[in-house]
C-alpha cells in the first residue's frame, strides 16, 4: 500500500502486528548496493559529493524559513567477513574481508513534493574508495478528490505481508533477511490511489514505456494493489503484469487474536520466472571458458508464506514459514555440488585459474534472497522500552539440515542509533548454507540524524 496514508482503522491495528510494522531482520549478505547516476573514483567525483554534500546542509538551515520540512541523517556501516577455506565454492584463500558503508542522507518535504537522496562512500578491503550518488525517491502525490489520488515520480512502494520474506512484495522486491540494509531505492511510476476509512486500493504504471528489462527491477509493468478491512481482518490482494514474469496474482491476510497471538499469510502465482543455472550441471560438462550461470524460463510458479506471532510485555516470539519457487530446490543444490566437486578433482590435471574461475562462477548462487525453497524462521525479540531492543534468530532449511544463527541489539536515542549483529552459517555438512563461502558475519550500524 501507498506510504501516504493508511486507514484509520489499520493504523491502529499496525502497532500490534509484526507482519507489516517490525523492523528488517538482519540478513544473509550479497545484494549489491543500489547503482547511482554518477560514480566518481577520482578526486573530481569526490569533490563534487562534497559539494552536494555541503549543499544539503545548507538546505536544513535555511529551509524552515521557506516552510519545507528537511532531514539530514549520516550512517556509519561497516562489516566483517569470515570467509570458509574449506568450502568448495571458495575461490580464494578463505581469509576475513572487511567492507564499509558510509551515507550522508537528505529528505526534503513540501507539499504533495517528497525527495529523499543519498551520497554514498563505501570502501572494501584490497578495493579503491568508491564514491557515489543518487536519488532515492524524488515524487510528487496529489488530491484529485472523492477519495482519489495520484503519483508521479520515483517512489519506494512495498506492499504484502510477512517477516523475513513477502510474496505479496511484487513491485519493490525487498530482500528482507538483507545485513544492514541500506535506504530502499524507489522506482519510477505513475500511480492512482484511492483510500477509505477501511478500503485502499493502488494502481500502478511502473516505468512506463521501458519495455522488457534484464531483470524485475528494470521491466516495466503495471501492479494493483487492494487492502479492505473484512470482519477485522486485514486483506490484501495483488496483480502485476510485465514483460519478464507475465501475469502474477496474490492473496494475503492478516488477523490479531486478543492482545497476545496474531496471525498472517500469503500466496502468489507466478505465470513466468527464471532461474539462474549453471548450463554444465544441468546438461553435462566439466570447464566452462564464458561463465555458464544463465537464467532458464520457468513457468507456474509458486510463492507463499505464513507466519504466528505471540506478544507478552516486552517479549515477542515469531514462527513464519515459507517457500520461494525463485530459489533452488535440494536437487538442484545437489547437481550444482556434484560439478564443483568434479572440477575440483581436476586440480594438477587443468589450469588452476580455470577451475578457479568456474567454482567463482557456481558460487553466484547464493547471491540469491533464498538460497532453497523451502524456509523455516524462529524469532524471538525483546523490547525494553525505552530504545533497547534484542533478538536471537534461527533460520532451517528442513530439505537440507541447513541452519543460520543470527543475534542482534540496538538502541536508539533521540537523534542516533546504534545496531550490532552476528551470523553464523552452518548446518549439515552437505547442505548450501554449511557449504557457503561465508562462514560468519559480524556488523555495526551507526545512525546520527543532523536535523
Amino acid at each position: 500500500m501507498s506510504c501516504r496514508t493508511l486507514p484509520a482503522s489499520r493504523v491502529h491495528r499496525a502497532s500490534r502486528q509484526s507482519s507489516g510494522c517490525a523492523p528488517h531482520p538482519a540478513a544473509l549478505p550479497g545484494q549489491a548496493w543500489p547503482g547511482s547516476p554518477f560514480h566518481a573514483s577520482s578526486r573530481q567525483g569526490l569533490c563534487r559529493a562534497l559539494l552536494i554534500g555541503l549543499a544539503a546542509l545548507a538546505i536544513g538551515f535555511t529551509s524552515t524559513a521557506h516552510g519545507i520540512e528537511a532531514n539530514a541523517a549520516l550512517t556509519a556501516a561497516p562489516v566483517w567477513e569470515s570467509r570458509a577455506a574449506a568450502s568448495p565454492y571458495e575461490a580464494g584463500q578463505g581469509t576475513t574481508r572487511n567492507h564499509s558503508r558510509q551515507d550522508l542522507e537528505l529528505r526534503l518535504r513540501e507539499g504533495g513534493f517528497n525527495a529523499q537522496a543519498t551520497l554514498r562512500w563505501q570502501t572494501a578491503e584490497g578495493g579503491k574508495p568508491e564514491h557515489h550518488g543518487f536519488a532515492n525517491q524524488a515524487y510528487v502525490d496529489g488530491d484529485l478528490g472523492g477519495g482519489l489520488g495520484f503519483t508521479v515520480g520515483k517512489k519506494v512502494l512495498s506492499w504484502g505481508v510477512g517477516f523475513g520474506f513477502r510474496p505479496l512484495d511484487v513491485v519493490q522486491r525487498e530482500n528482507r533477511r538483507d545485513v544492514a540494509p541500506p535506504a530502499l531505492v524507489g522506482l519510477p511510476l505513475l500511480a492512482l490511489e484511492r483510500f477509505s476509512a477501511d478500503t485502499a486500493w493502488t494502481l500502478a504504471w511502473v516505468r512506463p514505456g521501458h519495455g522488457a528489462g534484464a531483470n524485475d527491477s528494470r521491466d516495466s509493468s503495471l501492479a494493483f494493489h487492494g487492502y479492505r478491512l473484512v470482519d477485522g481482518d486485514d486483506v490484501h490482494a495483488v496483480a502485476r503484469l510485465s514483460h519478464r514474469r507475465g501475469v502474477e496474482l496474490g492473496l494475503g491476510a492478516t488477523r490479531v487474536v486478543g492482545e497476545e497471538w496474531s496471525f498472517h499469510g500469503a500466496a502468489l502465482y507466478q505465470r513466468r520466472y527464471a532461474k539462474t543455472r549453471n548450463t554444465l550441471a544441468e546438461n553435462g560438462g566439466l570447464l566452462a571458458a564464458s561463465d555458464p550461470m544463465l537464467a532458464t524460463p520457468q513457468r507456474h510458479g509458486l510463492k507463499a508464506v505464513a507466519g504466528a506471532q505471540w506478544t507478552s510485555g516486552p517479549w515477542s516470539l515469531l514462527t513464519e514459514a515459507w517457500y520461494d519457487a525463485d530459489a533452488y530446490s535440494r536437487a538442484e543444490w545437489q547437481r550444482l555440488d556434484a560439478l564443483t566437486a568434479r572440477q575440483r578433482d581436476l586440480a594438477g590435471v587443468a589450469p588452476a585459474s580455470a577451475i578457479a574461475g568456474n567454482v567463482a562462477w557456481s558460487s553466484q548462487a547464493y547471491r540469491a534472497d533464498n538460497l532453497l525453497r523451502e524456509n523455516l524462521l524462529l524469532r524471538l525479540a525483546h523490547d525494553t522500552g525505552d530504545g533497547v531492543k534484542a533478538h536471537a534468530e534461527l533460520l532451517l532449511t528442513p530439505t537440507d539440515g541447513g541452519r543460520v544463527v543470527t543475534l542482534g541489539v540496538s538502541h536508539e536515542g533521540d537523534r542516533q542509533r546504534l545496531s550490532l549483529g552476528l551470523r553464523q552459517l552452518g548446518g549439515k555438512p552437505d547442505s548450501a548454507y554449511a557449504q557457503s563461502p561465508l562462514r560468519r558475519i559480524a556488523w555495526i550500524e551507526w545512525r546520527w540524524a543532523l536535523f
